[in-house]
């Protein structure tokens, strides 16, 4: 039987974010006033074309992720306002060789790569670890929805999913 579950998960913009964005439209607005007075015929050009690029450039902000379990394959989107679409990872479930709660303090250990952040915000989020090509070791962090741990849970190795992703 397939399996397939999709689960949406929006970024929360942090203050850094909001700050920045709002100094790309104030640069944009300074430097289209100036582009108008001293280009007059084409400084209404010049402007239309700097808030477009504003607009474009802040776009880049709004992200989401969106994590598929298809049958034992983890594949996670990055989708940009909701327009643009990439493929970030994918994962054979069956490669995983812990999953546990997120530790926002532990440090990554010596033999992993960090590979994906999605949403280490997240209270409910969870260390992926995979085993790599090379031998190394590659860590996702994110935060799934019970229809989707439960998915990942049944394409698990038995001795990983009898203690993964467990509500500590």
């Amino acid at each position: 039987m397939d399996t397939f579950f999709e689960q949406i998960v929006g970024i929360k913009r942090r203050a850094k974010h909001i700050v920045l964005m709002m100094l790309l439209w104030l640069v944009a607005a300074l430097v289209a006033m100036v582009a108008f007075i001293f280009l007059r015929a084409f400084g209404l050009i010049a402007a239309a074309l700097l808030f477009y690029g504003a607009f474009k450039l802040s776009q880049k902000f709004f992200i989401e992720f969106e994590y598929i379990v298809t049958n034992g394959t983890l594949d996670i989107d990055k989708i940009i306002a909701k327009s643009s679409r990439k493929r970030v990872a994918s994962i054979e479930i069956e490669k995983v060789v812990s999953v546990e709660k997120f530790n926002p303090g532990a440090a990554i250990k010596k033999d992993e790569s960090h590979l994906l952040s999605c949403n280490e915000d997240d209270k409910n989020a969870y260390k992926l670890t995979v085993s790599g090509e090379a031998g190394g070791r590659q860590v996702i962090i994110f935060a799934p929805n019970d229809k989707i741990k439960e998915a990942i849970k049944k394409s698990l190795p038995k001795y990983i999913a009898n203690s993964a992703l467990k509500e500590n």
